[in-house]
């Protein structure tokens, strides 16, 4: 007794088996490449502006002095989420450095920053539009001078985010009274 098997229809009798890896490895490669280039986008946002130029202050001791050191220029068409600002420091004297947001003005140096700003707030979860100034709160109770360099500022930007340097860097001298 003989047994035909009946060949399947489009295989020759020497068919080769499909690789059922390769589709997955190619779904695999692409969302890896998909992420990646999601990744770098959404955390390289545009730099913000900086400047050279230092900002340059005195006040006498125990009298807080408002620093203007990183303002939204006109046109400036970002929306800016800040979760801190960090700012770096070296001192001859203990002193205390403060960020805020002027909302609505700018200042470059001033005791009174209510006549500039229509709101002073904290930068934690504030919103930087255009108009609005990172502002540095800095008090001293001795003598001294105080170097700053530019603020750090972390941010959200639609999709992006970033922690960038911003604006100028400052000195501040705190004069006996």
């Amino acid at each position: 007794m003989t047994s035909v098997t009946p060949e399947q229809p489009g295989r020759g009798a020497l068919a080769v088996a499909p690789r059922r890896w390769v589709q997955p490895a190619v779904y695999a490669v692409a969302v890896v490449v998909l992420v990646a280039v999601t990744g770098w986008v959404s955390t390289h946002p545009d730099s913000l502006p900086t400047s050279r130029t230092r900002v340059v202050a005195s006040t006498p001791i125990t009298e807080p002095v408002f620093i203007g050191v990183f303002d939204t220029p006109a046109g400036f068409d970002r929306d800016l989420h800040i979760a801190g600002v960090h700012v770096s420091a070296t001192s001859t004297v203990d002193v205390t450095i403060t960020p805020h947001v002027c909302h609505g003005g700018s200042l470059s140096v001033t005791t009174t920053p209510d006549t500039f700003c229509a709101s002073l707030g904290p930068t934690e979860d504030a919103a930087l539009d255009e108009g609005d100034e990172v502002v540095l709160e800095v008090v001293g109770d001795a003598p001294g001078v105080v170097d700053i360099d530019r603020v750090r500022i972390a941010y959200r930007d639609g999709l992006q985010w970033a922690t960038q340097e911003a604006g100028a860097p400052s000195q501040v001298t705190i004069l006996p009274r």
